[in-house]
């Protein structure tokens, strides 16, 4: 199978990591710069007769689009795999974009089918999976309670949770927060495996999460994560806490702070599952398998 994928593939934390996951199960993955001039694309796709045409937040030019219409002699397919929120959040406007009318859109929200439907998307949920190679357990002497990810300024509760973790607890800190490439790759394992509780934290919404949650655990975080309709079906050794309840996240975390044995036991569940079920190979042929018998 021939993917051309447009995309951003300066970091492996971009569309990078799912370029190696689709080459990892077999297929020939094309790499072109969503940067690239229109015409250009237009005349890979020509030249190369791709089964798919992948891209994430890419607005089909025309030039693009005219390519597309020849490839469907051929059977090509566009297919556009996005890993944001959209239903009920900010935004919510970009599902006007015409990369939401590609053959298949696939998101890891599990909890619109309906809204999906009746904009007329065909849609599909798939989470996002780790790259393998950074799914491993680093050493460390674990301590402290951190926090990554985003100031959300859109979500003032992150700020409000997070300020009265750093109130109560002494050794907390905050990665991320202007930054979010401040820490990725193999240095996040090394920071997981340094610490001993990671707080987690996201916009709500019916089964959907951010993959802060995969992330984690299949780099040896230990996870603390809101309640959510769906994730303890998906990841059945997760703890979890209470929505919007600072008081039951703190109780969570002095447990653990205090049960060593019970929390590296649960740290090694979680890392196993996500190692045999979340790796972006495992994902990517969910993604193949649903374009596959849909034809």
């Amino acid at each position: 199978m021939i993917i051309l994928f447009v995309g951003k593939f300066d970091k492996t934390w971009n569309e990078e990591y799912i370029a190696e996951g689709f080459e990892n199960i077999g297929c020939d993955v094309i790499r072109i710069e969503q940067s690239t001039d229109p015409q250009l694309i237009h005349r890979k796709i020509l030249q190369n007769k791709p089964d798919i045409l992948l891209f994430t937040k890419y607005v089909l030019p025309k030039e693009v689009l005219n390519a597309v219409e020849k490839g469907r002699e051929w059977g090509l397919k566009t297919v556009c795999w996005l890993f944001d929120l959209y239903w009920g959040y900010h935004r919510e406007y970009r599902i006007k974009e015409n990369y939401f009318k590609a053959d298949f859109v696939f998101t890891t929200d599990g909890g619109h089918d309906k809204e999906w439907k009746e904009a007329g998307i065909n849609h599909k949920c798939v989470r996002q999976g780790i790259r393998t190679k950074e799914c491993f357990l680093a050493e460390g002497i674990p301590q402290g309670i951190i926090f990554i990810g985003s100031d959300n300024p859109t979500y003032p509760y992150r700020q409000k949770m997070l300020g009265e973790i750093f109130l109560y607890f002494k050794y907390f800190k905050w990665w991320g927060r202007g930054d979010t490439d401040e820490v990725r790759g193999t240095a996040l394992n090394k920071l997981f495996a340094k610490t001993k509780i990671v707080i987690g934290d996201s916009v709500y919404s019916p089964y959907y999460w951010s993959n802060r949650v995969v992330e984690t655990l299949g780099r040896g975080g230990f996870l603390i994560h809101p309640e959510v309709e769906g994730i303890k079906e998906e990841y059945p050794y997760l703890v979890t806490y209470k929505k919007d309840n600072i008081r039951d996240l703190k109780n969570r975390i002095i447990f653990y702070l205090n049960h060593e044995y019970e929390r590296q036991e649960i740290l090694q569940k979680n890392f196993e599952w996500v190692k045999e079920n979340y790796t972006v190979e495992k994902q990517c042929q969910k993604l193949l398998a649903y374009i596959q018998l849909k034809k």
